[in-house]
């Protein structure tokens, strides 16, 4: 018993030493980058901005990561924009494909011939996986589920466990299943001047000398008006350059 325990505490223990012999290599070819990436973390062709990071067991697969964003543990992205400032929580899946409604089957066979299993299409007749958008500054809780397709504007919060169906509003609050809109973060006016700051797009220099504005959105607001911004609709669009 004793002789059984020791070998699988020695084969555990090789499985942890490759999987940190892994991470090291993913934090070597990134660090020009700055990026942390903590261990069984899995990235296929996806790029990455300054200074981001990866928790246990992230999946990111064909997607993005703007400066300063970063993803925690469990969490699964694939065909995903994300912008700047991102709190990307636990359990987070953005890996959700979709299947097609006004066919006379739902069934991958009849439109699909990618698949691991046996299908009677020729081709691919339909779009399962959609990209998704995500804006700068965004705040997504543990368990959020977000399917193809959606974006989601700067500023938002989505509650713990929600299910997103469709767009997020730029800085509205929401939550539940299906998610729904709950409140903006701030007033319109605050809303389209924040927006319009793009304080996203600051330097690290300017961001660290006023660091303290940010705990303070009448501040913050007040600080932009003596550059004198002025405010437009806030508003996020899924081609949008700037991410």
């Amino acid at each position: 018993m004793g002789f059984g325990i020791n070998k699988l505490t020695k084969y555990l223990s090789l499985i942890m030493i490759f999987a940190e012999i892994k991470r090291l290599i993913k934090t070597y070819k990134y660090r020009h980058k700055n990026l942390k990436v903590s261990i069984h973390c899995g990235i296929v062709n996806s790029e990455f901005g300054m200074d981001n990071f990866l928790g246990t067991n992230v999946s990111l697969i064909n997607s993005s990561l703007g400066d300063y964003s970063y993803v925690s543990r469990n969490s699964k992205l694939m065909n995903t924009k994300i912008g700047k400032f991102c709190s990307i929580g636990p359990n987070v899946q953005i890996i959700l494909g979709t299947h097609p409604l006004d066919l006379a089957s739902t069934h991958p066979a009849f439109y699909s011939n990618n698949k691991a299993f046996k299908t009677f299409s020729n081709t691919n007749y339909f779009k399962e996986y959609d990209n998704v958008v995500i804006g700068h500054d965004v705040w997504i809780g543990e368990g959020v589920l977000i399917p193809a397709g959606c974006i989601i504007g700067n500023g938002a919060v989505i509650a713990a466990r929600a299910v997103v169906t469709k767009d997020v509003e730029p800085y509205s609050v929401v939550g539940g299943v299906p998610a729904k809109h709950i409140k903006y973060r701030f007033e319109k006016q605050t809303c389209k001047q924040i927006n319009e700051s793009e304080w996203w797009n600051w330097d690290e220099e300017k961001l660290k000398a006023n660091y303290k504005v940010f705990h303070n959105p009448k501040e913050f607001v007040n600080e932009l008006l003596k550059e004198n911004i002025t405010p437009i609709e806030c508003s996020f669009n899924k081609d949008q350059d700037k991410l």
